[in-house]
């Protein structure tokens, strides 16, 4: 029996094991390595009863049949221990298709939880010794795991910030999070080189509130659920001005709980005062390290909703919001809570077609009455509907695959959001801008400035 690493890849549509990466105590040089060498069989079990679970329905809410079978190889190839190609070496990687065998999480629109994903990898052909006069490697299995690899959430950890005498008060004491600590300045464009991040350096912070499927006690699922980890990579980091903060805090049920109902219409949460103060208990703890000026929140569906609620009860305290598919329903906004966040940035996101959030009663009226307001640094992209942008996922006639049209945050999340709701550019300083470099462009001093 052989011992085998994973390899996890945050997509679009959740985390996925892409990759096994096979242990052996001998050199195996890549131009010995035979085609069709390996099979891998796959079940998904509960890690509590340890039941065969459904199989999720890739791209929107469902179940399928039974998860096991055998997953689907694209490549394989010897390696290092990290899983990168080698002429020679003593691990050979497996890349596996991402498909909902591979999916390490399980959930509906109110949960999602880490399952126990079990493989069994069998070597159907023999391969040829590195060294002269070995016998061929024949009739391994590997069956028994050795850690997992997810290159996207380097640089994060998770916490628990406590709220004092939130039970006496009939709320949750404690928020679990995750965060991500910039180590060095991504470069700003592509001609200037990353730089040493200095201890006086001053970033900006960006909060992320989940949606109804990321609660719990796990702030793993807040920031791998979803592609939320995107938010630390080169990328976006650049446009935020070279390296920024984030942090991703997870409420135990969801963030519209108003204490009588979970999922209700009030636009009230019992969770304001303790998000505050997580919030303001990670400043104070890096606050050397923190941009006052540029505390950027934003958030999808449920934690869209929370968004809004958090810019109507703290306006002063944020740089900029990007509410996605928010649930922050307008018959309870009044003309004063208007005003309070009428100079704000907000970029709000939508779908014309969304199936669970009806823009028509949230985020479209909103805006318009900001705009009425006079808000002049207000907008919202109008999606007519949801389908893949990145090129990598396409239906069986080829065309970009149609998404659940609600999951508006995976183009959030892949910076994928540049129009306003009269299909124009939004511009910064006269130029066309995404989504996170409009944020990027962010500050209290700057907006206090220009009015």
């Amino acid at each position: 029996m052989g011992n085998y690493t994973t390899f996890t890849t945050v997509t679009d549509n959740g985390p996925f094991i892409t990759g096994l990466i096979l242990h052996f105590d001998r050199v195996i040089r890549g131009t010995e390595l035979p085609e069709d060498c390996f099979n891998v069989y796959a079940e998904r079990r509960d890690s509590a009863s340890g039941e065969v679970l459904p199989l999720p329905v890739m791209g929107a809410p469902g179940e399928g049949p039974a998860s096991q079978g055998y997953r689907q190889m694209l490549d394989t190839y010897v390696c290092d221990a990290a899983g990168n190609r080698q002429s020679a070496g003593a691990y050979v990687r497996l890349t596996l298709a991402e498909e909902p065998l591979g999916k390490r999480t399980q959930g509906t629109m109110l949960e999602s939880r880490y399952i126990t994903c079990v493989n069994r990898v069998t070597q159907l052909k023999p391969i040829p010794a590195g060294e002269p006069g070995d016998a061929p490697i024949a009739g391994m299995v590997f069956d028994t795991p050795a850690g997992d690899i997810c290159p996207q959430t380097e640089g994060w950890a998770i916490e628990t910030a406590v709220y004092p005498g939130g039970e006496r008060a009939g709320i949750p004491s404690t928020l679990g999070y995750a965060y991500f600590t910039p180590s060095r300045y991504a470069a700003k464009n592509i001609l200037t080189p990353p730089r040493p991040l200095g201890e006086t350096d001053k970033l900006p912070l960006v909060i992320w509130l989940h949606g109804a499927g990321e609660g719990g006690d796990d702030p793993w699922i807040a920031v791998t659920g979803n592609k939320v980890v995107n938010l630390s990579c080169e990328d976006i980091q650049r446009k935020l001005g070279g390296a920024a903060w984030v942090l991703a805090p997870q409420c135990p049920t969801v963030w519209m709980d108003d204490g009588a109902e979970q999922l209700g219409r009030s636009n009230r949460s019992i969770y304001v005062e303790p998000l505050k103060a997580c919030i303001d208990d990670f400043i104070a703890a890096h606050l050397e390290r923190i941009d006052l000026n540029r505390i950027l929140i934003g958030g999808d569906s449920n934690g869209g909703f929370m968004t809004v609620r958090m810019i109507l009860d703290y306006p002063e305290f944020f740089a900029a919001a990007f509410p996605a598919c928010q649930a922050f329903y307008n018959e309870n906004v009044t003309e004063p809570m208007l005003r309070r966040i009428r100079d704000l940035p907000i970029w709000f996101i939508h779908s014309r077609q969304d199936e669970l959030v009806p823009p028509r009663e949230t985020s479209l009226p909103l805006y318009h009455r900001l705009i009425a307001a006079g808000a002049k640094d207000a907008h919202l992209c109008y999606l007519d509907h949801m389908e893949d942008l990145t090129g990598m996922y396409k239906d069986g006639c080829g065309r970009p695959q149609l998404i659940f049209n609600h999951a508006v945050w995976i183009h959030v999340y892949n910076d994928q959001i540049d129009t306003d709701l009269d299909g124009r550019r939004v511009l910064v300083d006269g130029e066309p801008a995404t989504l996170f470099e409009w944020l990027g462009a962010k500050s209290r001093a700057r907006r206090s400035a220009a009015l």
